[in-house]
């Protein structure tokens, strides 16, 4: 299961039900509303109804591997290998639903528009007419990603040379940079394909890491940083000037090899609108809990605008509409079908003795058990770490099966606000 807009929907009204049935101060209840359940609600609104397919766009000749790596990217097979070699140089747009995630992704495939042109000759003005009229005009991508055949690379050097140059007539036209990534594929055949993976093969290493330098170097003279301690993970291009970075990959689907570090790149550079759909229908693990923990900290936040309440709070359960929204959205995330059975599972994991079927009132008064250091009257900071705590409970409960109680994530909430 994934989040849909229609659970969500049915969700937030339990929420404002709950909310109705446990505020009874009608100052409070108001004051609430316009500063803690609002923004809450607001935030998962504009998440969810405000959703798109991502738009990428692949440039790349034929034989490159760009219907491997798409699939490679979804997880899963969605495009057709080894495509008739195109005849014409106009775009095509394909539309990739995944009704199972909710969610669609859009692929431009550029298709032919260096097939026409040597490798070694300059692209035609007509052909780069074309490709600035589908960045610019026709498709307005989130992404581009720019796809060479490691094996390749010294003959594709104009490629990138041309390429380059267009992006900076874009820039002039646009006013801004698309992010555009090198992704450099079929890794696995510089020197001997059977030394895989290239962890357990230095000279391998060696290779992908000279194939990098070189393209950063000497054919685009920009200047690296390793994305983790090694180059041959891939890079980051400083001034993000045309391209952003060149990552290397094997998209083999039995043999792939540092797909994620793309798909978590591009989820980086991909405006928050479509990154929901581009994680949920990945199913990684990795990149939805990026997603999830930063609904975490967020709705950690809000509730910490209790401690500027003008009328003293005294019951804690106040905070549960805005908790029980959140475990909620972390349960979609985690692929689980968002339900008050789930919600219960998480509570009975937690240590607490519940009867099913007796409804969200009764879930959220057993929630305030496991808020850590509730007292007399509540603080934005024990709003605020507990909600975080329980966010973060619930975020190890569905993502990795772990039990984790709230006051062990205090120290951590204490670090994300330092």
């Amino acid at each position: 299961m994934a989040i849909n807009k229609e659970d969500i929907q049915k969700l937030l009204q339990d929420i404002d039900n709950l909310f109705e049935l446990i505020i009874k101060d009608s100052n409070l209840k108001n004051w609430l509303k316009d500063k803690l359940m609002g923004p809450a609600v607001d935030e998962i609104k504009k998440f969810i109804e405000e959703s798109r397919p991502p738009k990428l766009y692949l440039v790349g000749r034929s034989g490159h591997g760009k219907s491997s790596l798409i699939n490679a990217l979804a997880n899963q097979k969605i495009a057709e290998i080894g495509e008739v070699k195109p005849t014409t140089r106009i775009s095509k747009e394909y539309i990739f639903s995944f009704e199972e995630f909710f969610s669609k992704w859009i692929i431009i495939d550029s298709r032919g528009i260096f097939e026409t042109t040597p490798p070694d000759k300059d692209l035609p003005t007509d052909v780069c007419e074309e490709i600035r009229k589908d960045i610019v005009e026709r498709y307005k991508p989130d992404v581009i990603l720019h796809i060479i055949s490691a094996p390749e690379i010294r003959n594709l050097s104009n490629d990138l040379k041309f390429f380059s140059k267009i992006m900076d007539n874009v820039k002039k036209e646009i006013g801004a940079n698309i992010p555009t990534i090198v992704v450099l594929n079929k890794v696995d055949t510089l020197g001997n394909p059977r030394e895989w993976p290239p962890e357990n093969y230095p000279q391998k290493m060696k290779l992908i890491r000279e194939a990098i330098e070189y393209i950063a170097n000497d054919v685009l003279k920009v200047k690296i940083i390793p994305i983790f301690k090694d180059v041959a993970k891939g890079c980051v291009i400083t001034d993000e000037k045309y391209y952003f970075a060149i990552i290397p990959v094997c998209a083999l689907w039995e043999e792939q090899w540092n797909v994620e570090i793309l798909a978590e790149y591009i989820g980086e550079k991909l405006p928050n609108s479509a990154k929901l759909q581009f994680y949920q229908t990945q199913r990684r693990k990795a990149l939805l809990m990026k997603i999830s923990s930063s609904i975490i900290k967020r709705f950690a936040t809000i509730a910490g605008i209790i401690g500027i309440s003008p009328i003293p709070i005294s019951d804690i359960l106040i905070l549960t509409p805005l908790q029980i929204l959140m475990i909620n959205i972390i349960i979609g995330l985690s692929c689980r079908k968002i339900s008050e059975g789930a919600l219960e599972e998480f509570i009975r994991a937690s240590g607490i003795t519940l009867t099913a079927g007796l409804g969200l009132r009764f879930l959220a008064q057993q929630l305030v058990k496991l808020i850590p250091g509730a007292g007399p009257v509540i603080s934005g900071a024990i709003a605020a770490s507990g909600t975080y705590g329980i966010g973060k409970s619930a975020e190890a409960y569905f993502f990795s099966g772990e039990i984790k109680k709230p006051e062990e994530f205090k120290e951590e909430w204490k670090d994300v606000t330092s």
